[in-house]
């Protein structure tokens, strides 16, 4: 394989844009087939959230490849483009030697929610290898040994989903004490018995993002507890919404925590109730245990093209600042147990608001609209 074609097929837009494949996407409709679009809404969410199964891993070819390169497809794998998105970064691309077998780590739109990141395996050599498990190991972190079946030819680029296990945090979990990536390898098991070894070539600095993103998630666990707490439905402005209590529970931490502001998500608007604008919304005091906030969520967008590609719509940011003026992102996820509940209120919502328009209310208005511009 060619410097060249390599590039090509890691080619990337302008540093912060999202990673575009090269296959064209099917634009879903937006327009609401009745009450069954509402049903679609709530199962389509869960399934969006719940799913930890890993997918088939995918295949391209970097280049155009001969006949005789052509993967074998009798186990699982898809024949969909590879991974599409990566994280936006502004520092250089590390860049993918030729003529080694290497493995780079990348993630999907759909890989957070599932809880694994992509190993995607750059075979630059004329070898072929009968793959039956991957794993990623590093000091860092290593996942577990994921049973695979698929074939690599020589020339092909394939990627293989392994869990993300969390973070193994070294000395205080930031970039200055973060084991060194020189030491992170892929092992890929053969149908042989045999254990082939590939470099990891951490070009989108994925593996050190996730890493010191789980180290963070573990310094603020430790410090304080932060959670929703009794989830009900409740009528509000004349609408379902989902109304309860943000909790915060102190633990190793012996300062002031605020909780500065927490991001909706798109079927979701977050509120918090009886505070000002501009105010944080939670405050545990330095002498405080624990603390209870009134908080509600509404409804957000209603459109069909949003919610169907909408990948974590239970995924909460909060802004905390643990006492020393330095704001931290945290995820607050409700439990699994809310999830349906909260559609449903969203989606009843929705019609209830007159943001869902049904089949034959779509047609009843075009047919006015058109007798009323009728000569």
């Amino acid at each position: 394989m060619s410097t060249n074609a390599l590039e090509r097929h890691y080619h990337q837009p302008d540093d912060g844009d999202e990673f575009q494949s090269i296959h064209p996407r099917v634009t879903l409709s937006t327009r609401v087939i009745g009450v069954l679009v509402t049903m679609a809404f709530v199962c389509g969410g869960c399934a969006d959230d719940a799913s930890d199964a890993a997918p088939a891993p995918t295949a391209t070819s970097a280049a155009p490849a001969a006949p005789a390169q052509t993967t074998d497809t009798t186990d699982t794998t898809d024949t969909t483009d590879t991974t599409d998105d990566v994280p936006p970064t502004t520092e250089p691309k590390i860049p993918i030697p030729t003529g080694l077998l290497v493995a780079v780590p990348q993630q999907n739109r759909e890989d957070p929610a599932k809880g694994q990141f992509q190993l995607q395996i750059v075979n630059d050599t004329d070898e072929r290898f009968e793959v039956s498990s991957v794993q990623f190991v590093w000091t860092g972190y290593t996942s577990p040994f994921t049973p695979r079946d698929t074939t690599i030819v020589g020339g092909q680029i394939i990627d293989l989903p392994v869990p993300f296990p969390g973070a193994t945090c070294v000395g205080d979990g930031s970039i200055d004490t973060m084991p060194s990536m020189d030491d992170a390898v892929v092992m890929l098991g053969l149908a042989d018995g045999s254990v082939r070894e590939a470099p990891v070539v951490d070009r989108w600095h994925l593996a050190r993002r996730l890493y010191l993103e789980d180290c963070q998630r573990q310094f603020i666990v430790a410090s304080v507890a932060i959670e929703w707490v009794d989830l009900h439905e409740e009528t509000y402005d004349g609408r379902p919404v989902t109304a309860g209590s943000l909790r915060l529970t102190r633990g190793t931490g012996d300062g002031t925590v605020t909780i500065d502001s927490i991001s909706g998500t798109i079927p979701y608007s977050f509120e918090a109730v009886d505070i000002a604008p501009g105010e944080p919304v939670a405050v545990l005091g330095a002498d405080e245990a624990v603390v209870e906030v009134p908080i509600r969520f509404t409804e957000s967008r209603c459109d069909p093209h949003a919610l169907s590609e909408v990948k974590q719509p239970h995924k909460f940011v909060a802004q905390v600042d643990l006492g020393d003026g330095v704001l931290l992102a945290f995820v607050v996820i409700p439990d699994v147990a809310d999830w349906v509940p909260m559609r449903r209120t969203a989606d009843r919502a929705c019609i209830v608001t007159g943001q869902v328009e049904f089949v034959g209310d779509e047609a009843a208005a075009t047919a006015a609209t058109t007798a009323t511009s009728a000569p």
